[in-house]
C-alpha cells in the first residue's frame, strides 16, 4: 500500500503523543520545540520580528491586497508541493450555535429535573404519615391507654375519625365488587406502574388545548378527562392534597405523579386496591366500601349481590349526583354503565349483565350515617390532644390542619398519663354542688349566641349587655415523674370537646403561693435562712399608691395589721405573713428568683417587667401562671429537689406498630435534697396549728403539705397540695377577674383536694417523701429562734447540718 502525500511518516517523522491544545505545537504548527527554539532554530523573539518585517515590506510595495494576493496564489504554483498538515495540528472548530443550544437545552433539563427532585423529596418527606398502608386497618379511630397506679395498660378513650368508616379485608371483599371499580375506574389497574403515562399524556394535551381555544378535544362534545388511576385516587384520599391553581396545581400533579409511583413500586395490586376500597368516599359523610353497604343496603359487603357491588362503583365519581337515596334515577343509569364495563372487559357474562341490569335499586339499609357520638371528651383527653398536636407540629414540621387531621385519622395508640380513678375522682368532685359556692354577678359585655359566636348589630359591631356570670374552678395533679395524672377546667357538666380548659391554660396571679417557689426556697438553699431565722413583722418600705397619689406601708399582711415582733421563718410561712416573705425574698435576691422560676421550674409566663418584689414574692406577675405550671414548681417539694418536664404521654405509636413520636422530657436536680426536704417540713407546718391549711390535711396514713394562697381584693384564691402520690394546684375565682365576694365555712379549693385525695388514694399502698438523712432535727425556742434556754418554748425544727441555730436563748 503506498504513502499518502503529506503523512508525517513520509519525511521520516517519529510518532509522538497527541498533542494539548495549549501546547504551542498545535497552536502554531511548525512552532517552538524544547528550549523555547522553532524548528528551524529561530527563536519566538526572532520569530516575531521576522513577520512583523515582512508585513511592512509588503505595506511598503504599494500593491494592492487583491494584487498581492494573487501573487501569492500564482507564486504558490510555482513552488513544490508542500506536505499536507497533520490532522493532529488542524486547529479546534468552533461548536455551531445550534450545537451550544441543545447543550443550553440539556443543562436547564438537568438542573431542572435535579430542582424538581429535590422538591418532591422535601414535599413528600412526610408521606409516611399518611401513605403506610399497613396502618389501613386502625383509621378507623385513635386509642388512648391508661393505667392506673398499680396495674396495665387499658383502654382509656377513643378519638373517632372524621368519616363513618369501618374496615373491611381484601378477602372479604367479593371479586365482582373489585372488578366493578377497576372496571369503571381505572382498566389498566392490573398492567400500569400506578400512572397511566398515556391517558395523562392526552389529559395534559387536552388542558392546553382547553387552555388556548377554550374547548377541549371532541369539539362541542368535549369534556375534562380525568387521568388519574386507582393508586393515584388512593393517594388523594390519604394525603387530602387537594386540586389547586396555577403553579400550585401543577406543582400538586407531580406530587400526585411521584407519590403513585413509589406506591406502587412499595406495595402489590391487592394490596393497594384493598386501601383504596377501604377509603374512597361515598355518599354523605361515609367513606370505604364497608360502612356504605352497610347504610345503603343493612349488609356487609361479603353479602353484595353484582348489582350492589356495581352501585357502589357508580356512586364514587359523584356521591352528590349519583346518590341512590336522593338521586335513583341518575343512580340507576350509572350502575347499568357500571355492569356495561365490566361486561366490556370480560369480568362479567352477557347473561349476569343482563340479570343484574334488571334488578331494580333497593335501599335496605337505614340510608343515612349513624348519629355521631357527641359526648364531651374529658378535660385530661383535651389536654393531650393538644400536647400531641403541638409535639407533632414540632418533630414533623406539619401545619396545625395537618397534626389534627393525624391525631383523628392516623389510627394512633398514645400511651397517656392520666390514672383514671384520680380523673374520675377529680371530675366528680369539680360537677357536684357544695364544694364550691356559685353567686351569680351581672356584668355587661359582648353577648354570644347560642353557638358561642358574638353577636353583631347592622353595623357588624359587637353588641353588649347584661350577662350573669359565675366563679369558675380548675385542678390539676402531677406525679412527681412530671406526668399529668388529671385535669379538671371547670365547674358542672363539662358540656363540649376541647374548650377552653383552665387547668392548663388559664394564667391567674398566684399571690402568696409564690412564696414558697422563689423567696423561701431559693433563702434556704443559698443559707440565708434556716427554719428559726428571725425576721421583724413590720412594713419593708413605703410606695406610692398610684390611684389616690398618697404614700402607704408596703406590704400589707392579709389581716392588715403589723405585729411589730420577731416572727420566725417557719411560723411566717404557715401564717402567711407577707412583711416576712418580702425581707426573705429580698435577701434571696429578686433577680434569682426571676431566673430560677422561669429557667428550672418552667414558668414561661412571667416577663421582665415582673423582676420586682411584688410579682417574684407576693404572686402579683402581670400576666399569671397555669395551675398546672404551678404544680409542676411546687414538685420539687416532694421528688428530693428534681425538677421533670411536664407531660401527658409517654410514647404515641402506629397502631401497625413502630413508636411515632415521644415527648421530650428531662429531669434535672434544681435544688439540693437537703433544701427540699426542709421546705417539704416547712409547708407540713401550713396544715397543722395555726397554718392557713390547718385542718385540710389527708388523713388517709399518708403525710400531705402544702400552701394556701389569696391574691389583693380575693380575686383569685389558690391552694396547692402534696401526698407521697402527687402535687396538686387548685384555683377558684372569676372568668372576669371580678372579687370574689363569697362567704364560705370551708376554704374551696382546699376542701376540694382533700376531697379528691382521700378518694383517688384510698387503697393505694402508703408512701412516704423522701428524706433526706443529712437533715438535722434541732430544738429551738419559739420566741427568739435561738437554742433553747431554761424555761423557754421549744420546738423541733428542721436544718442542714451544721445549719442550726447559733447562741443560747438569753429568755425573754
Amino acid at each position: 500500500m503506498g504513502k499518502d502525500k503529506g503523512h508525517p511518516y513520509q519525511n521520516g517523522w517519529e510518532p509522538v503523543e497527541p498533542p494539548s491544545i495549549f501546547d504551542e505545537d498545535y497552536l502554531f504548527p511548525g512552532g517552538a520545540q524544547e528550549g523555547g527554539l522553532y524548528r528551524d532554530g529561530t527563536a519566538p523573539e526572532e520569530k516575531k520580528s521576522a513577520r512583523g518585517a515582512a508585513k511592512e515590506k509588503k505595506r511598503r510595495s504599494g500593491k494592492p491586497k487583491a494584487a498581492r494576493k494573487n501573487a501569492r496564489g500564482a507564486a504558490r504554483t510555482l513552488q513544490p508541493e508542500k506536505e499536507a498538515r497533520s490532522p493532529k495540528q488542524k486547529r479546534p472548530r468552533r461548536r455551531s450555535w445550534k450545537a451550544r443550544l441543545v447543550l443550553a437545552l440539556l443543562a436547564l433539563f438537568v438542573v431542572g429535573a435535579g430542582g424538581l427532585a429535590a422538591y418532591l423529596g422535601v414535599a413528600t418527606c412526610n408521606d409516611d404519615l399518611w401513605l403506610d398502608l399497613d396502618q389501613i386497618p386502625y383509621k378507623t379511630g385513635t386509642v388512648v391507654y391508661a393505667r392506673e397506679e398499680v396495674g396495665d395498660w387499658q383502654e382509656y378513650a377513643v378519638l373517632p375519625c372524621t368519616q363513618n368508616k369501618e374496615y373491611v379485608p381484601g378477602e372479604q371483599m367479593p371479586q365482582a365488587l373489585k372488578d366493578a371499580f377497576v372496571a369503571v375506574e381505572d382498566k389498566d389497574f392490573y398492567s400500569h406502574s400506578g400512572v397511566n403515562l398515556l391517558r395523562t399524556g392526552y389529559a395534559i394535551a387536552n388542558e392546553l388545548k382547553h387552555a388556548i381555544t377554550g374547548s377541549y378535544f371532541g369539539g362541542e362534545d368535549g369534556i375534562k378527562v380525568g387521568a388519574s388511576t386507582i393508586d393515584q385516587q388512593l393517594v388523594k384520599n390519604l394525603t387530602r392534597d387537594d386540586d389547586a391553581g396555577g403553579l400550585e396545581g401543577y406543582l400538586r400533579k407531580f406530587r400526585e405523579i411521584w407519590r403513585a409511583f413509589r406506591l406502587d413500586a412499595s406495595y402489590d395490586k391487592e394490596t393497594i386496591l384493598e386501601a383504596y376500597l377501604n377509603t374512597i368516599s361515598f355518599t354523605d359523610n361515609t367513606a370505604g366500601v364497608q360502612a356504605e353497604a352497610r347504610k345503603l343496603f343493612g349488609t356487609t359487603v361479603d353479602q353484595l349481590t353484582l348489582a350492589q357491588c356495581a352501585s357502589l362503583a357508580a356512586i364514587t365519581r359523584s356521591p352528590a349526583r349519583y346518590n341512590p337515596v336522593t338521586k335513583p334515577e341518575a343512580h340507576l343509569a350509572r350502575r347499568n354503565y357500571v355492569l356495561g364495563e365490566m361486561l366490556e372487559e370480560g369480568f362479567i357474562t352477557q347473561a349476569e349483565y343482563d340479570a343484574a341490569a334488571a334488578e331494580p335499586v333497593r335501599i335496605t339499609g337505614p340510608g343515612r350515617d349513624p348519629e355521631p357520638d357527641l359526648t364531651p371528651t374529658s378535660y385530661f383527653t383535651d389536654a393531650l390532644m393538644e400536647d400531641v398536636i403541638a409535639d407533632l407540629m414540632d418533630a414533623r414540621g406539619l401545619t396545625r390542619a395537618e397534626a389534627t387531621r393525624l391525631l383523628y385519622d392516623g389510627g394512633l395508640r398514645i400511651y397517656a398519663t392520666v390514672v383514671p380513678s384520680l380523673q374520675s375522682a377529680m371530675e366528680n368532685v369539680m360537677e357536684a354542688a357544695g364544694v364550691y359556692p356559685r353567686p351569680g354577678v351581672s356584668v355587661t359585655k359582648p353577648l354570644e349566641d347560642a353557638d358561642g359566636e358574638p353577636v353583631l348589630d347592622a353595623d357588624g359591631n359587637p353588641v353588649t349587655g347584661p350577662v350573669t356570670v359565675r366563679p369558675e374552678a380548675a385542678m390539676v395533679s402531677l406525679n412527681y415523674e412530671g406526668g399529668l395524672c388529671a385535669v379538671v377546667g371547670g365547674l358542672g357538666e363539662k358540656e363540649v370537646s376541647r374548650g377552653f380548659n383552665r387547668g392548663t391554660q388559664a394564667l391567674r396571679q398566684v399571690g402568696s403561693t409564690m412564696k414558697p417557689i422563689g423567696a423561701y426556697v431559693l433563702a434556704v438553699q443559698n443559707d440565708k435562712i434556716n427554719w428559726s431565722t428571725a425576721f421583724e413583722d413590720g412594713p419593708v418600705r413605703q410606695v406610692k399608691d398610684e390611684a389616690t397619689g398618697e404614700w402607704k406601708d408596703w406590704p400589707r399582711n392579709f389581716s392588715g395589721t403589723y405585729s411589730d415582733k420577731p416572727i420566725l421563718v417557719a411560723d411566717a410561712l404557715a401564717r402567711s405573713i407577707n412583711t416576712i416573705a418580702v425581707r426573705v425574698g429580698e435577701k434571696a435576691g429578686v433577680g434569682s428568683i426571676y431566673r430560677f422560676t422561669k429557667n428550672e421550674l418552667g414558668i414561661t409566663s412571667f416577663v421582665s417587667q415582673d423582676r420586682d418584689s411584688g410579682p417574684m414574692i407576693l404572686g402579683s406577675s402581670t400576666t399569671g401562671v397555669t395551675p398546672e405550671q404551678m404544680a409542676g414548681a411546687y414538685s420539687i417539694f416532694g421528688s428530693g429537689g428534681s425538677f421533670t418536664t411536664i407531660h401527658s404521654y409517654t410514647s404515641v405509636t402506629r397502631g401497625s406498630g413502630g413508636t411515632l413520636l415521644e415527648p421530650e422530657v428531662k429531669t434535672r436536680q434544681v435544688i439540693d435534697a437537703d433544701t427540699a426536704y426542709i421546705m417539704n417540713r416547712l409547708l407540713a407546718g401550713v396544715m397543722q396549728g395555726q397554718g392557713t391549711g390547718a385542718g385540710y390535711a389527708v388523713n388517709d396514713g399518708m403525710d400531705s403539705v402544702g400552701k394556701t394562697g389569696t391574691t389583693s381584693d380575693n380575686r383569685d384564691h389558690w391552694f396547692i397540695g402534696l401526698t407521697p402520690y402527687y402535687v396538686t394546684a387548685s384555683w377558684y375565682g372569676y372568668d372576669d377577674n371580678l372579687p370574689l365576694e363569697v362567704n364560705y365555712s370551708a376554704h374551696p379549693p382546699t376542701l376540694a383536694w382533700r376531697n379528691v385525695m382521700r378518694a383517688a388514694q384510698r387503697g393505694l399502698p402508703e408512701k412516704e417523701f423522701p428524706v433526706d438523712e443529712t437533715v438535722e432535727q434541732i430544738e429551738y425556742c419559739t420566741v427568739t429562734g435561738l437554742l433553747p434556754g431554761q424555761g423557754c418554748p421549744r420546738a423541733a425544727g428542721y436544718y442542714k447540718q451544721g445549719k442550726g441555730p447559733v447562741g443560747v436563748c438569753p429568755g425573754h
